[in-house]
């Protein structure tokens, strides 16, 4: 449902928003150590965040990554960290391609789809990174942002 970017993106800030008290920023390379995400990659998705404002970066021997100063993780929400990475007004157009698709020349799946991303973005305006903390803070066991390790075979 939402690309590979996005999701990293959301772990990303997860991970930022757990450590929003800590001193200082976090290196892209150390973040995408932890997250199990390849740090290159890692580094291209931070930068529309900070373009948007969602998290300040600086250069230098003390630099990295960090939610910005002016936001927290009550205020920033998930349709603003995927819309950053995929810009969510391509959610609306017609699930089957179609360059006219409304009520009156409906596809196929028109109605269905409609209601389905109108329910996915609400989802995504509601939810914010306290609430992915949240998750986090009561289910320890799934481990998220971070992936769990995988067990070897004996």
């Amino acid at each position: 449902m939402i690309s590979r970017a996005s999701e990293y993106a959301i772990r990303a800030l997860t991970y930022l928003a757990q450590h929003e008290d800590a001193e200082g920023f976090f290196l892209a390379r150390d973040m995408a150590e932890k997250l199990g995400v390849p740090a290159p990659f890692l580094s291209k998705i931070l930068q529309p965040l900070v373009a948007s404002g969602m998290i300040l970066s600086q250069r230098g021997r003390k630099g990295g990554f960090r939610l910005a100063d002016d936001r927290s993780k009550e205020t920033i929400t998930l349709f603003e960290v995927v819309d950053s990475q995929e810009h969510l007004n391509k959610v609306r157009k017609c699930f089957l391609g179609q360059a006219e698709c409304s009520d009156e020349r409906a596809c196929p799946m028109h109605h269905y789809w409609q209601s389905t991303s109108t329910e996915y973005l609400e989802v995504l305006h509601r939810t914010t990174l306290a609430d992915m903390v949240g998750f986090c803070e009561t289910s320890p066991e799934s481990g998220y942002p971070c992936p769990l390790p995988t067990s070897r075979p004996k």
